[in-house]
């Protein structure tokens, strides 16, 4: 059995020497120890850095502040200024007011039903086909308005144009044939007649001079031919009174955005009571380009239509009786020649022959005004009138003359001339 021994500090020394011995307890006891001085820096280190970030943030704001009131300070100490003169402060309180809307207020913007438009006035367009036996019995479609139940028609000129035979094809399928009562192609308006077995259903016609940009546009019509008659489209009014020259005339349309194709000449325009307010005339077709239609306002169309029924033709236009060509820039300097028309024919018995104007003369002047186009001739001839005496320039083998003689009348006899 062993014996209990005792050790003093002198027996511990000679064996473990000097090392420091460390229970277990102070080796724990070390370790919270420093355990503790690691929260405690890591705290202070928070601590510090949330002090700057607040004192960074507070000179900031308060810097701002600062400026702004030294802004404002010495915009108040500036002269006074004119009415036209307005000067603009920085404000951080500058934000977007939303307003509620009221619900008692009528919308600025409708969606329209145009059912009982169509239903009113779907009867009143017709199919119209066109046939030239001269051109290898090509075959044309287009539009048209009954204007009348005896069975007047109102189209476009250039739908009958050139055509040898005419049909209508009413809504329900059946056709008659129809005879041109009178042409007018200034105004691109024709009219037409046919013998129907019973009174048709007529179009009411309303007062285009009363009609506001935005307003609704119904157009009915055939586009592409009679496969598709009846069409319906829909927009607004664009514009009133644009200025487009077509065919060398200078006409005022009505403008809209209800889609107009070919084969929508001639039909109606109609407006949200289901009157017509135009006929359906040209549309802008090049790349780029949608939802530009033209339509004939009626203030245009109910002179000239009345005018076709009494006489066949507008009385009172007036004609100067030639066919010509325009002569460009770039020719008139490579030939060496005067910018103006080189006549290709006129007509026989016509003033302007009579007072000597001949094929190939180049008219370089109207009454004083220099001509470079038809349409530039068709402007300065159209504020006249037939039988009032116009000076006309020309130019003729190296030298120029002038001639007057009286307008002539356009009529039915003597179409085909360019002015």
């Amino acid at each position: 059995m062993a014996n209990d021994r005792n050790y003093d500090d002198h027996e511990y020394s000679q064996y473990y020497d000097d090392f420091p011995f460390k229970s277990y307890d102070e080796i724990l006891e070390a370790r919270r120890r420093a355990g503790t001085r690691r929260k405690g820096c890591l705290a202070a280190f928070l601590l510090i850095f949330l002090l700057l970030v607040l004192t960074v943030a507070f000179t900031f704001f308060s810097g701002s502040f600062i400026a702004r009131r030294l802004l404002a300070s010495l915009s108040d100490k500036q002269p006074d200024q004119t009415d036209s003169q307005t000067s603009v402060e920085p404000n951080g309180d500058a934000v977007i007011q939303l307003q509620p809307h009221d619900d008692n207020a009528s919308p600025l913007i409708m969606t329209y039903d145009v059912s009982s438009v169509v239903e009113k006035a779907a009867g009143c367009v017709v199919g119209i086909v066109t046939e030239s036996y001269s051109n290898f019995s090509s075959v044309d479609t287009g539009s048209g308005i009954i204007m009348s139940g005896d069975g007047y028609i109102i189209t476009n000129n250039h739908v009958i144009e050139g055509g040898d035979s005419i049909t209508v094809v009413l809504q329900d399928g059946s056709n008659y044939p129809a005879y041109l009562i009178g042409a007018d192609s200034q105004t691109d308006i024709a009219v037409l007649k046919i013998q129907p077995e019973s009174s048709l259903d007529a179009a009411e016609f309303g007062d285009s001079d009363t009609l506001r940009v935005g307003e609704p546009a119904i157009a009915i019509g055939n586009p592409g031919g009679l496969d598709l008659q009846g069409t319906v489209t829909a927009g607004i009014i664009s514009a009133v009174n644009r200025e487009i020259t077509i065919d060398n005339n200078i006409m005022h349309l009505l403008q809209t955005d209800a889609s107009i194709n070919p084969g929508n000449s001639g039909g109606p325009l109609l407006n949200q009571y289901g009157q017509v307010v135009g006929v359906t005339s040209s549309k802008i077709s090049a790349t780029g380009y949608e939802g530009l239609g033209f339509a004939i306002p009626t203030s245009t169309v109910k002179p000239i239509v009345e005018e076709l029924i009494r006489n066949g033709y507008v009385s009172g236009r007036p004609l100067i009786g030639v066919s010509v060509r325009t002569i460009s820039q770039m020719a008139a300097a490579f030939y060496n020649l005067p910018r103006g028309l080189l006549v290709d024919a006129v007509a026989a018995d016509s003033a302007a022959a009579a007072a000597g104007l001949q094929a190939n003369d180049i008219i370089t002047h109207l009454c004083g005004e220099p001509v470079r186009s038809v349409s530039d001739a068709c402007q300065i001839r159209n504020r006249y009138k037939a039988g009032d005496t116009v000076t006309l320039s020309f130019y003729r083998s190296g030298s120029v003359y002038d001639i007057e003689f009286s307008l002539d009348e356009q009529q039915s006899s003597n179409p085909g001339w360019d002015f």
